[in-house]
C-alpha cells in the first residue's frame, strides 16, 4: 500500500468524521432547539396518538378553581372550560382540526406529562405515556378567575381589555379582552370567528396595539426628569395648544401659568410635547426601551411589543406627537401595565408572570416561576416623584374617577386619537399608592375621555384587590 493510497484512505476518513460531525450537530440543534416545535407539530402523528391516550392535565387558578380540564364522555374524552369566553384567551383551545393556541399551547408539553420532552428522552416518552395512559400536570395559574370575571363584565360590551399585575412580583392577576370566545366552541364557530369584524380571536390585552395617548406621559415625564431634574420646578405658560411644524394640536383642558404637577394633572399637551422636543428622539426612545415598551419580554402566553419609531424617522412633529402618545406609537394594555408597574415597584420592572407553577398529579412541584426583573428604568426617587404626580391626577385632575374611598390611588388618564372614531379611552394606575397590591391598565376601544370610561373599571378592580386577604 503506497502513499498515495494512504492519503487517499486520510482523505475519506477525514471527510466521513466531518460528515459524521455535522449530522451530530444537526441531530443536537434539532433535539435542543427545536424540540417543542416538533412536538407541537400538528403534523406530528405521535403527538396525536398521545393526546389521545393521556389524560391532558388541568388549568387552575391561584385558588384552586378549574379553567380547563378533560372529563370522560361515554368512549371519548372531551376538553372543557368552565369559565368559556371569560378566560378563553388566557387558557386558549386545543382541537383536533385547528390544533392549540394560549396555554393550552405554551404548555401543551407539561399538560401531556412530558416534562422532559424530546429533548430529553429522545421520543421515549411519548411511548411511555401512550402505553400507560397516564395523566399529564396541571397548570397553576397567577390569575383569580374571580377578578377576571368581574374585569370582563366591567367591560361589557364594549371592545377593550385590563390588565392587573402584582407590582412586586409581575404576576398577572387578571387579563380580559372583549369580546372573547368559547373554546369549546371553536371547531363549530371557527369560521365565524375568523371572519367577525370584531376579531374576537385577537387578545386585546397582549396582542392589541393602540396608541397610549396621554398615558405615555408617565414615559415623557420619566425621560425629561432623568435628564433635566429641575423641570420638576419649571413654570409653563400654556396657551391652550401648541404648533409644531405647522401643525394645531389643542390643549384646551390646561390653559395659563402651571407647574410640572399640574401640567401632568391636569394632561397638557403643550407641556409635554414641548417636553419631549428638548428631550430629543434618541433620548425618548431611549427610555421607552427602558421600560421594554418596543422589545419583546418573556411571557407564557403569546403577546405583542410596542412600536415606536426609530430616531432617524421621526421629524419633529411626530416627536412631539410621540411625547402624549399619539402618531405611530402603539403598546398593548400588557406594555401599559408594566410601566405603571415599575412605577409602583420603586422604580424596578418585573416580567409579567401568568403560571406560578407545574403541578405533577399528586400535587408535587416540578415547575416555579419566580419573579424576574427586567431592568430598572427609573431609580427609586424618581418613581416616588412620578407617583406623587399620579396622585395628583386622581385627586385634582383627570383621573378623579379612580378615586377610592380611604385608599391613596395613583393613575394616568389618556384619550387616544383614532382615525376610524372616537378616541380609545385609557387609564393606567396603581393602589393603594404608599404600598401598591395592584397595578391596572384599561383601554376601551372609541371610549371617549378615560377618566370617564376607563377610570371607573380601574377603580373597581383596585378595590377588589385590596378588599381580598392576602
Amino acid at each position: 500500500m503506497g502513499p498515495d493510497m494512504d492519503r487517499n484512505i486520510v482523505r475519506i476518513a477525514g471527510i466521513l468524521f466531518s460528515a459524521f460531525f455535522t449530522v451530530m450537530v444537526y441531530l443536537t440543534y434539532i433535539q435542543v432547539f427545536q424540540a417543542d416545535d416538533l412536538l407541537n407539530h400538528p403534523r406530528n402523528k405521535r403527538l396525536q396518538f398521545l393526546e389521545e391516550a393521556v389524560i391532558r392535565g388541568r388549568i387552575i387558578d391561584s385558588r384552586g378553581r378549574v379553567m380547563a380540564e378533560t372529563v370522560n364522555t361515554g368512549n371519548n374524552s372531551q376538553r372543557v372550560y368552565p369559565y368559556g369566553e371569560i378566560t378563553g384567551h388566557i387558557t386558549g383551545y386545543v382541537s383536533k382540526k385547528y390544533a392549540r393556541w394560549g396555554l393550552e399551547s405554551s404548555y401543551n408539553r407539561e399538560m401531556l406529562g412530558l416534562a422532559g420532552g424530546l429533548a430529553g428522552d429522545g421520543g421515549w416518552a411519548i411511548e411511555r405515556a401512550i402505553s400507560s395512559g397516564q395523566h399529564g400536570n396541571d397548570i397553576i395559574l397567577s390569575l383569580d378567575a374571580e377578578l377576571q370575571a368581574k374585569a370582563y363584565n366591567l367591560l361589557g360590551d364594549r371592545k377593550g381589555a385590563v390588565v392587573a399585575i402584582e407590582p412586586s412580583t409581575g404576576r398577572v392577576l387578571a387579563m380580559a379582552s372583549r369580546p372573547g370566545f368559547n373554546p369549546e366552541d371553536i371547531e363549530i364557530k371557527w369560521d365565524d370567528l375568523r371572519e367577525d369584524p370584531d376579531s374576537p380571536l385577537l387578545n386585546r390585552a397582549s396582542q392589541g396595539l393602540y396608541p397610549p395617548g396621554s398615558a405615555m406621559k408617565v414615559v415623557t415625564a420619566a425621560g425629561i426628569l432623568q435628564a433635566e431634574p429641575e423641570t420638576i420646578n419649571r413654570i409653563f405658560d400654556a396657551p391652550g395648544y401648541v404648533i409644531i411644524e405647522g401643525r394645531r394640536i389643542e390643549d384646551k383642558q390646561a390653559v395659563g401659568r402651571m407647574g410640572l404637577r399640574e401640567a401632568f394633572a391636569r394632561s397638557s399637551n403643550y407641556v409635554f410635547s414641548t417636553l419631549g422636543l428638548e428631550l430629543g428622539a434618541q433620548a425618548f426612545l431611549k427610555t421607552a426601551r427602558e421600560f421594554w415598551m418596543t422589545k419583546d419580554f418573556p411571557f407564557d402566553i403569546y403577546s405583542e411589543s410596542g412600536r415606536i419609531p426609530k430616531p432617524e424617522d421621526m421629524s419633529r412633529l411626530e416627536l412631539g406627537e410621540s411625547a402624549i402618545g399619539q402618531g405611530r406609537v402603539l403598546v398593548t394594555p400588557l406594555n401599559m401595565a408594566m410601566v405603571v408597574g415599575a412605577i409602583a415597584n420603586g422604580g424596578e420592572l418585573m416580567a409579567p408572570v401568568l403560571v406560578d407553577e407545574v403541578r405533577k398529579p399528586d400535587g408535587s412541584v416540578i415547575k416555579t416561576n419566580r419573579p424576574q426583573v427586567l431592568g430598572t428604568p427609573v431609580d427609586r426617587q424618581l418613581a416616588g416623584i412620578i407617583r406623587e404626580m399620579m396622585v395628583s391626577v386622581v385627586k385634582d385632575g383627570t383621573g378623579k374617577a379612580a378615586a377610592i374611598k380611604g385608599v391613596e390611588v395613583a393613575g394616568k388618564t389618556g384619550s387616544a386619537e383614532n382615525p376610524h372614531g372616537q378616541p380609545h379611552a385609557w387609564f393606567i394606575g396603581f393602589a393603594p399608592a404608599d404600598s401598591p397590591r395592584v397595578a391596572v391598565a384599561v383601554i376601551i376601544e372609541n371610549g371617549g375621555a378615560g377618566g370617564k370610561q376607563a377610570a371607573p373599571v380601574a377603580r373597581e378592580i383596585m378595590k377588589s384587590v385590596i378588599g381580598q386577604k392576602r
